[in-house]
């Protein structure tokens, strides 16, 4: 069972009962711990956009970015 506080003779020691982190907001690869005290982990992916007038190189980017040729 998770645990989200853990208190030592009256101290507490930890708590992340007010943890607003949720999956889609932490970056993909990370993990956390939701306010319920449950492992989870990231699944927001940062894709880059580019813009240029001309055809983009084949060295720019990474798979999953988006180029915009501006014409006009």
């Amino acid at each position: 069972m998770a645990r989200s506080k853990v208190v030592y003779y009256g101290t507490t020691l930890m708590d992340i009962t007010d943890t607003t982190a949720v999956a889609d907001k932490v970056l993909s690869g990370y993990n956390f711990y939701s306010a319920n005290g449950t492992k989870t982990s990231g699944s927001l992916n940062i894709v880059t956009y580019y813009t240029g007038t001309t055809d983009p190189s084949s060295s720019i980017g990474s798979d999953g970015d988006i180029y915009l040729k501006v014409v006009g």
